[in-house]
């Protein structure tokens, strides 16, 4: 989204001090310190509060220009004037790390107890000391409950370990490319990384303040890391085997290559700008860090029914993949938790996060907008004007027919939801608790940017998570025919719902017999028009089909209507009807 003004706005690093703070390894750190930046305003009732979190490596200056150094933060295009955390809306926070060395308390800062520099006596950290502190410093500035937690990598560690050890005190979490614990896979790279850290003959089991810091054992950390945060898609486009300034092999072990020497710089330049024990304490951290530990599931820490996530994740990431996302997400799922979910697409591996900015946006500044109205009014935002909330109840007769069968005030699940135009109208004209689920990314994200919870899923397998009876109405409009296992899927929508409304197209329409019958092909017509080897439609049932599968299936039949254009068909369904819509339960 763009920003609002030409200008970038100045922002100073602010610092707030602590007697103490407990640990999680049993030791009371004294005299902590804690750096941080604010952005926008906070309003009277200090309900307009979002807490943004950094990654492994970032700092408090998350946007803005620095007035130390004149650079910008490193989520500048996500924070500011217009932008998806809007400060002309939200009162914006950001913080270093507890273990960090950009002015947060860390093993280099000094020990009260020896004024000197605690080095490697720092105590071991987590993730959850690190809240403990950012908890602190949110009641200094006198916030109760922040409007949301937002963070990519182990910023979005952190906005997960806010909603379990502190969900009175959040009413949203957005956390991007994150875990709800490390693999094995990234305990080892950050391993390697603290290896070559402490192999480092400067290092000198940590005490290197009064002399030369471990840069080479810090750079190759670095250069390993970077290697992760990116995708071989991203690597082949930006350098491929092209040499660095020069035209042959120097048949030597100096940099021949271009990624040689970009890995080289980056290397050079984070030792300059970090501490490498912090390096050890935070990798350390991010590695004990695991919400089921000690406890029965993963689903069992989240005891925040009223918390709302925005989950997103990224294609090309493979040092947090999905999965992991989506680990996260089906805990949520299995607690009836709102949780929305997407993949994006993009190239950029992990850095995308930083990167993709466009998609997220609007993702971002939908979901706040939604939890902002809801926590503010008390019910879910009502949609602005540009949002063809009638237009879609209007146009499609299935659509109006679903609105007058849903009551005011219910749990709404929709299948297949698109965009999330009903589930949107449905919000606004009946106060409904409205999810949806689509498999179509770029549909997810429109329909979340409209303020709709929707999950990125397969509808074959999207249900599974859900407890039974979750939903009061659980609707499926016109995808039936697309499903691979139709009889899976309905039984699954009567477990999880009281109710099932399904509307589908129905091949049993008259142009549709005459077509097969004059043509001996595949039936193409306005209601069917896709040739048979393009079409979505795996199945073509008519309104006979599925009434006899509701007698066969002891399935109730409440309501029932057919539809040929905008008009109701009143006979002769199963020849003259597009459309038909059925609500149904389950029989006792």
């Amino acid at each position: 989204m763009p920003a609002s003004t030409e200008t970038e706005f100045l922002v100073e690093t602010q610092f707030a001090a602590f007697p103490a703070l407990a640990l999680d390894c049993g030791v009371v750190l004294h005299d902590v310190q804690v750096a941080y930046e604010t952005y926008g305003t906070l309003n009277a009732s200090a309900s307009n509060a979002i807490l943004v979190l950094h990654a492994f490596s970032g700092d408090a200056h998350a946007a803005g220009v620095s007035k130390e150094n004149g650079q910008p933060g490193w989520w500048s295009e996500m924070i500011g004037p217009g932008r998806a955390f809007d400060t002309d809306r939200y009162f914006v926070i950001s913080s270093n790390v507890l273990g960090g060395c950009r002015g947060t308390t860390g093993p280099g800062s000094l020990d009260p107890a020896t004024g000197r520099p605690y080095a490697m006596n720092f105590p071991v950290i987590t993730i959850s000391d690190m809240v403990r502190l950012q908890k602190l410093l949110i009641e200094h500035l006198g916030i109760s409950r922040l409007l949301a937690v937002a963070g990519g990598s182990m910023g979005g560690m952190q906005a997960l370990e806010w909603t379990v050890s502190y969900p009175e005190m959040v009413a949203a979490a957005i956390p991007i490319a994150a875990t709800s614990r490390h693999s094995a896979q990234q305990i080892a790279f950050n391993e390697v990384g603290r290896q070559a850290v402490m192999s480092d003959p400067d290092w000198n089991e940590g005490n290197y303040y009064d002399g030369p810091p471990p840069r080479r054992g810090l750079a190759v950390a670095r250069m390993v890391g970077h290697i992760t945060y990116m995708s071989d898609a991203s690597m082949r486009q930006k350098f491929g085997r092209r040499l660095r300034d020069k035209d042959a092999f120097g048949f030597d072990f100096s940099v021949d290559f271009e990624v040689e020497s970009y890995l080289r710089y980056r290397g050079s330049q984070f030792v300059n700008r970090f501490d490498a024990n912090s390096y050890l304490y935070i990798t350390k951290a991010m590695d004990y860090f695991d919400l089921s530990a000690g406890r029965p599931s993963l689903a069992s820490a989240f005891n925040c029914p009223d918390t709302r996530f925005l989950v997103l994740s990224f294609t090309s990431d493979w040092l947090y993949p999905t999965y992991q996302s989506l680990e996260t997400v089906a805990a949520l799922r299995s607690r009836n938790i709102d949780v929305a979910f997407c993949e994006l697409t993009s190239q950029y591996g992990h850095d995308a996060f930083l990167l993709e900015t466009k998609e997220q946006s609007e993702m971002i500044a939908g979901f706040l907008a939604r939890v902002s109205s809801e926590r503010d009014q008390a019910q879910p935002r009502r949609p602005e004007a540009s949002e063809p909330v009638n237009l879609a109840l209007s146009t499609r007769p299935d659509y109006a027919m679903i609105a007058d069968l849903v009551e005011p005030g219910s749990r709404v699940l929709d299948l297949g939801c698109g965009e999330g135009e009903l589930l949107a109208a449905l919000r606004a004209q009946k106060q409904v608790d409205a999810r949806g689920v689509e498999i179509d990314p770029a549909k997810v994200g429109r329909a979340i940017a409209r303020g709709v919870s929707a999950y990125q899923s397969d509808i074959d397998h999207g249900l599974a998570d859900y407890p039974d009876q979750t939903f009061d109405f659980v609707i499926l409009s016109q995808t039936l025919q697309e499903t691979r296992y139709p009889l899976a899927v309905l039984r699954e929508m009567l477990r999880v719902g009281k109710r099932a409304i399904i509307a589908f197209p129905n091949f049993g329409h008259w142009t549709t017999r005459v077509s097969h019958l004059l043509s001996g092909r595949a039936p193409r017509t306005r209601l069917f028009p896709h040739e048979w080897h393009e079409s979505p439609n795996l199945h073509f049932l008519t309104i006979k089909d599925f009434i006899g599968l509701c007698r066969k299936e002891n399935w109730i039949i409440e309501r029932q209507a057919f539809f040929r254009g905008k008009r109701e068909v009143r006979s002769g369904a199963n020849l003259l009807a597009e459309v038909a819509v059925f609500s149904i339960r389950a029989g006792r």
